[in-house]
Order: structure tokens, then sequence, then C-alpha cells
């Protein structure tokens, strides 16, 4: 039996992975077969809670020996990597519907729940269609063809639902996710800095955890949801370890995800000529024009494949980023990741590779007459150059040039790690 839920949570509060630890509470006389899968979906939707992320889980009778992936309420939470999928009843979807309802935050008019039970598994084209494009709810629901399933309000969230169940790993990545005592949500969080630096000194598969520059703890979330931390890496059992680093408030339950974060699934290879807003691509071009800083300190730069040219934006709060996108010149060659947005029609840059650097010189002397063996003087503004002593003239790239040493190298750069979106692979797992 899979079960897939989503859009249960608002920037106000609540989580939807946390409202999966109540799932697998709930489940409990039923073996938990695989880790919970939390799935990123298109960053681009303007109609995201937070992450756009979605929750599933499967239950049945495992098959060999489970493994320890959380604590609940001081009981260990295992798994077993394979097993024979319960089928879904109504008595099964009854109380699933319970929890959404008693835990979903309702009073935020972009929090639209979705759920679904089904014994078989649905298409990954549906994963591969919500995660990079924007998709409607009929038709994937159709296709899709849950056992049970269930909308609240407008019920867009049986998108990422079913998508979130669809998924079958090309890339995945691990996420430890500790959940505070529920007298404490909406209150400060203790997390002790040093001990996160230790961690992610000390835990090299882990990956933006800490960002050293702005002194920013990115494994904290900022709402006022369950959550006390999320830390993610590439080896589950590393995960395991970093608890006893990380010095913090009690955590009340963590559980380990498998998820699609850093995989960069939800980049589309393009073309500047083919751009669609709300995707997030991949394109190569050739900088046509100087980058710009505009009002509120954001860098625009413009890239060309010869056909067509468009708008490349980084955002102020890349900070460093933004000051690597300062030191393009036109004639470089890149590739950019990014999100197309449509008003402004831009690529939001996530990140980017430099392929070549063009040679910019800049004059260092007026030319020199031949005859006279003085340096001549400009006549004017692109008008050339003429010798004082006997009037001889000479054109403009007669002057000596020097070749300036760039301050850009070729290759990959990112934004700092508390601008990165989840799904985007940093440059650590490349």
């Amino acid at each position: 039996m899979y079960i897939g839920v989503d859009d249960t949570d608002s920037v106000k509060g609540m989580c939807t992975t946390y409202l999966a630890t109540e799932i697998i509470k709930e489940f409990s006389e039923l073996d938990l077969i695989g880790n919970p899968r939390l799935v990123r979906l298109n960053p681009n939707v303007p109609w995201k809670t937070r992450g756009n992320g979605a929750v599933s889980l499967r239950f049945g009778k495992g098959i060999g020996k489970p493994k320890i992936i959380g604590q609940i309420d001081g009981k260990d939470i295992k798994c077993y990597e394979t097993g024979i999928g319960a089928k879904p009843t109504t008595e099964h979807f009854k109380r699933a519907c319970q929890l959404v309802d008693k835990l979903a935050y309702f009073d935020d008019e972009k929090t639209n729940p979705g759920l679904i039970l089904t014994h078989e598994k649905p298409s990954q084209k549906l994963y591969w269609q919500a995660v990079r494009y924007v998709v409607e709810k009929k038709p994937h629901l159709k296709t899709a063809n849950p056992k049970f399933h269930k909308g609240w309000k407008n019920g867009r969230g049986l998108i990422g639902s079913i998508s979130a169940t669809a998924w079958r790993p090309r890339d995945s990545t691990y996420e430890i996710i500790a959940y505070r005592e529920e007298k404490k949500w909406g209150k400060p969080r203790k997390i002790d800095t040093a001990s996160v630096q230790k961690m992610d000194k000390s835990i090299k598969t882990t990956f933006n955890n800490y960002d050293y520059e702005e002194k920013h703890m990115a494994i904290m979330p900022s709402s006022p949801c369950p959550i006390l931390f999320g830390i993610r890496g590439d080896i589950e059992n590393d995960l395991h370890k970093v608890k006893d680093i990380v010095q913090s408030e009690k955590a009340a339950r963590w559980i380990i995800f498998l998820t699609n974060q850093g995989s960069d699934d939800h980049i589309i290879p393009g073309s500047i000529s083919s751009l669609e807003p709300f995707t997030s691509v991949k394109v190569w071009g050739t900088v046509t024009s100087s980058p710009k800083i505009i009002e509120g300190g954001h860098l625009i730069f413009q890239i060309s494949n010869g056909k067509k040219t468009v708008d490349c934006t980084i955002y102020e709060p890349a900070k460093k980023f933004r000051w690597i996108g300062e030191k393009l010149l036109p004639g470089d060659v890149i590739s950019v990741y990014g999100g197309v947005r449509e008003e402004p029609f831009t690529i939001n840059v996530e990140k980017l590779f430099v392929e070549k650097l063009a040679s910019v010189s800049e004059k260092v002397a007026n030319p020199m007459c031949n005859s006279c063996k003085k340096r001549m003087k400009s006549i004017g503004k692109n008008q050339g150059y003429r010798c004082a002593v006997c009037g001889k003239k000479a054109s403009e790239e007669k002057a000596e040039f020097s070749v300036i040493k760039r301050k850009l190298k070729t290759g990959w750069y990112e934004p700092p790690v508390g601008s990165r979106r989840h799904l985007a692979k940093p440059l650590k797992r490349n």
C-alpha cells in the first residue's frame, strides 16, 4: 500500500514530513517498506506553500532484516528494504484522511491538501512531468487512477501526492529531519552553531549545512514549523552520526527520508530559443552585455545563442555569487542553470559553468612614430593618431595593447549554501 500526501503545510506552520511521521505511527500494525520519501517538485510553480515537497510511504509485510531509520516517542522506527505491499482498504483511507483533517494547515489559502492510497505505483512519467513542468490535476489523477483519493479545498495537493508516489530514483540523497516538542513550535530554536560547523567539517558526505561567509545555519528552518533541523547527505549511515554531533534542544522524534534533493531532476536541457516560463533549464550562450546592478542589488546580464537573447538574473541574497557574475564580460561563453521567470522574462540563475573566457585588452600606449621615434598624439575619439613632429598619421589599432588578466576562471560557480534550491545539485556532489 502506497500512501502519498502533499500540500498540508504553510509558511505559518505545519510540515508535510511531520504528517508522514504521524502516518507511520498510525499504521504501526503494518511494516514500513523502504524509507519514507520526501520528493521535491517543480520549484517554479507560483502557488507552492514552501519548498514544494510531497511525501510518499509504502506499507505491507517486510522481507529480510529491518534497519532503524528513526525514533518516535522513544520507540525505534524500522523499515525493510523489500516487502509485499498491503492492499489499501476503506478503513485505511478513513484513518489517513482523519490525520490530514487534524494536522493540515487549512487557514492558508495556498494550502490545498491531497491524499492518495494505492496498491499500484503510478507511472514514473507523472513524476517527471511534475518536477519539470506545470501540470493539471485532472489528467494527472486520471492517469494515476489511485484506489482511494481525496482533495481538500481545490485539491491541488493530489498532483504532489501522485507524483511523489510515482518517483523512481535516478539520483537520490537522504535527509535526517529532527522535530521539536510540540510545546516549542513557533518559538526560537536552540542549536549550537559550533557543533553544526563541527558536523559539517567531519561528516564529509553531508551538504548544504552551513554558510561560513554569511554565518548562516542552513539546517535550521526559519518558519514556525515542527522541524528542529534537517541535514542532507549521500550516505544514510553517516546521517545516524550527525545527531550525536549537533548540540540542540531535545528532539521529540527524528526520521531519515530518501529524497530527490540535490539531484537537478528539475533541470531541462534546452535552448534560449525555446524557453518556457515556470520551467528550470540548462542553456548555453555567449555573454552579450556587461553585467549591471539594478535597484535592489540584483545583477542582470544577457546571453545569446546567435539567434535569440535572454536576460539572466542573480539576486542580491546570493551575495558572492552575484560578485562572480559581475566579472563576466561580453564574449564569455557560459552554460546557465536556472528557473525561467514569466514577468519580467528572465532566467533566475541557480549555478553557471564558464566554458570560455573572452580575451580582453587595454591600451597601454599611443603608437610610436617610426620616423621621429616619439609617441603620437590622439586626434580625437576614434579618429586615430598624429605625430606632433612630422604629421604622420596612424589608425586606432596601431596603438599598443596588453591582454588583461581576468579575475574569473573557467569552471563551475554556485550560490552560497543559504541561497540554493532544494533540487539544485551542489558542486560538492558532481
